[in-house]
């Protein structure tokens, strides 16, 4: 899979609440900043838009970034446990080594991104859109994907136990390098899973399946 990477240069240091502020006064994007270290509480904003940005070092706490567009953008070692990005888009991102425990997902657009070794325990990626995407080594138990449409998407090493597929299309996802443990599925949506023969047996009991 060729997954675009994002490319920044010429960014100019900044802070995240900052230039959400200034974005709001000036009804203008949020474009080529550089946001390191900075740890922001209590954010509640919506339709802001991030474009050709880099996110390093970053802490948000009880924030709710909602209705807005992420589009050419670095995450590496942020920390986003709880937050909302519910109806957002997220377009040519990566996240590296990020913790985004309980993250609100839902009803966004996540296309041409890339995930690498990131915890996603417990969010929300129901009714999203997820299309070229590569997850790596990355952390999804418990997650909730229910609902949502995968098109092009590879995972690698990363733990789906107890994650929950409910009503989503598994045709030609490959789960063969995954844990998939206790995962909730339909098994309308089974038809085409790629699975090793390990995974089939335990797929096998959620159907009712009895093997000798």
């Amino acid at each position: 899979m060729n997954i675009q990477k994002p490319k920044l240069t010429n960014l100019e240091n900044a802070t995240i609440n900052k230039a959400i502020k200034s974005s709001k006064m000036q009804d203008a994007d949020i474009e080529g900043k550089l946001f390191i270290n900075n740890i922001e509480k209590e954010i509640e904003e919506e339709k802001i838009e991030f474009i050709n940005c880099k996110f390093q070092n970053c802490k948000l706490e009880n924030t709710k970034i909602t209705y807005s567009d992420f589009t050419n953008i670095i995450f590496e070692n942020c920390d986003f446990s709880n937050c909302n990005f519910s109806n957002s888009s997220f377009i040519k991102t990566e996240f590296i080594n990020c913790r985004l425990v309980g993250c609100n997902f839902s009803e966004t657009v996540i296309i041409n991104t890339k995930i690498e070794e990131s915890n996603l325990s417990y969010a929300n990626l129901s009714n999203t859109k997820i299309k070229d995407i590569e997850i790596n080594k990355s952390n999804l138990e418990s997650s909730a994907i229910n609902e949502s449409k995968l098109s092009n998407v590879k995972f690698q090493e990363t733990n789906f136990k107890e994650a929950q597929f409910f009503k989503t299309d598994l045709n030609k996802i490959d789960f063969t390098s995954c844990n998939i443990e206790g995962i909730v599925v339909d098994q309308n949506f089974l038809k085409g899973m790629i699975v090793n023969e390990f995974q089939a047996m335990e797929l096998a009991k959620l159907l009712g399946i009895k093997i000798k």
